[in-house]
């Protein structure tokens, strides 16, 4: 039996809270498992997608599916499936946590209450934090971090939690370079590892470029969708960055570089 597609979506609509439309007419098909990036400006909808997908927003109009299950009428089942990083994680960085409280609740989250860690719970926490070269601050105060240090440990909570599928918005926004590069090698490594598949909202492709097997290019709507090499279209990268966009080539791969991209901001 085929694994229905990692997601899935049919003249997918959805509005903003004030009416104005956010998505409309998106159609597309992504197969399991994969490391998929949805990609575009600010603005261009794609974490309103991805909530749709999680039964965050529901749609104006069509369908969005998630391993088969719809967004709407099988939101419990999809959550049972998904770990997710959200752009703004709102842990109040005024409670005093431990950066092991952070990390333990991706395993505590979905068991039932008393939530307790047990020895395994604590032994995946630890090797989550390995991945991203924070096991030495298992004790420190959270909100005592930088922003970079934090991201990681957000992302190694992600890690360690279960779920086939794994979604990041935007996990390496105002990270240091360190940081960021520890957190890609992360995620390929454990995608490359596990049968756990990766969906990554992020406004530039560049450092995730060559682990990444599907690109969905979006400005409200499907713009272009492909491997990534065949995204870094110039007509198509210009149709959504506008006129200043570049495409360079550098090792038989292809890289954009736009205002919104980590190249340009260095230029």
């Amino acid at each position: 039996m085929s694994t229905p597609p990692l997601i899935e979506a049919h003249n997918l609509a959805v509005r903003y809270p004030n009416g104005e439309l956010a998505l409309h007419n998106v159609s597309f098909t992504i197969n399991s498992p994969s490391f998929m990036a949805i990609i575009g400006p600010n603005g261009s909808g794609k974490s309103t997608l991805v909530k749709a997908a999680l039964g965050l927003i529901k749609p104006a109009q069509g369908s969005i599916k998630v391993l088969g299950y719809d967004s709407v009428k099988q939101v419990s089942k999809i959550r049972k499936l998904v770990r997710y990083v959200p752009q703004r994680d709102r842990i109040e960085l005024a409670v005093p946590m431990k950066v092991k409280d952070i990390v333990l609740m991706g395993r505590l989250l979905k068991k039932l209450p008393p939530r307790f860690a047990s020895s395994r719970d604590t032994e995946i926490a630890k090797e989550a934090l390995r991945q991203v070269n924070m096991e030495s601050l298992w004790n420190h105060p959270f909100p005592e971090l930088s922003g970079g240090q934090r991201q990681r440990v957000l992302v190694a909570r992600a890690l360690a939690g279960e779920g086939s599928i794994l979604v990041l918005d935007e996990p390496l926004a105002g990270t240091d370079v360190e940081s960021q590069d520890l957190i890609v090698d992360a995620l390929g490594r454990y995608h490359r590892e596990n049968d756990v598949s990766i969906i990554m909202i992020t406004h530039d492709l560049n450092p995730i470029h060559t682990m990444v097997q599907d690109v969905l290019l979006l400005k409200n709507t499907v713009i272009g969708i492909g491997e990534p090499c065949s995204i870094m279209e110039p007509e198509l990268i210009k149709k959504v960055y506008g006129p200043t966009a570049k495409i360079v080539e550098h090792s038989g791969h292809r890289y954009c570089l736009t205002r919104d991209s980590g190249f340009d901001r260095h230029d």
